[in-house]
């Protein structure tokens, strides 16, 4: 299962897209959306200063 971003406390601030080492996040109407190519790896979940994304 993928990482999930909470669209309410997403910030758009792209410090997941930037911690991502697989490139499987982007921001898309100033919100952060993970794609099918996530590795569950965690590091975005970190990353997230409104701790929007959960594994």
């Amino acid at each position: 299962m993928a990482a999930t971003v909470n669209q309410e406390t997403c910030v758009g601030c792209g410090a997941c897209v930037d911690s991502c080492p697989v490139s499987a996040i982007k921001i898309e109407n100033d919100k952060a959306v993970v794609g099918d190519d996530c590795i569950e790896c965690g590091a975005c979940v970190g990353s997230c200063p409104t701790e929007a994304i959960s594994l």
